[in-house]
């Protein structure tokens, strides 16, 4: 696991800046309409972890 994650090690998971933020929406999306409190620094983990799973 990252201890840090930078705008640029999320970046060098995807193609460009929209499929990341198109994806990283989604995550988020998820994560709130499913109930559970999460902060910021919890999500880009969540992003992190599926991006490395869905390559």
């Amino acid at each position: 696991m990252v201890d840090e994650l930078t705008t640029e090690s999320l970046r060098k998971k995807f193609k460009n800046n929209f499929d990341l933020c198109n994806f990283s929406i989604a995550i988020a999306r998820n994560i709130l309409m499913s109930g559970q409190p999460a902060t910021l620094k919890e999500i880009l983990r969540e992003i992190d972890e599926r991006a490395s799973e869905s390559r």
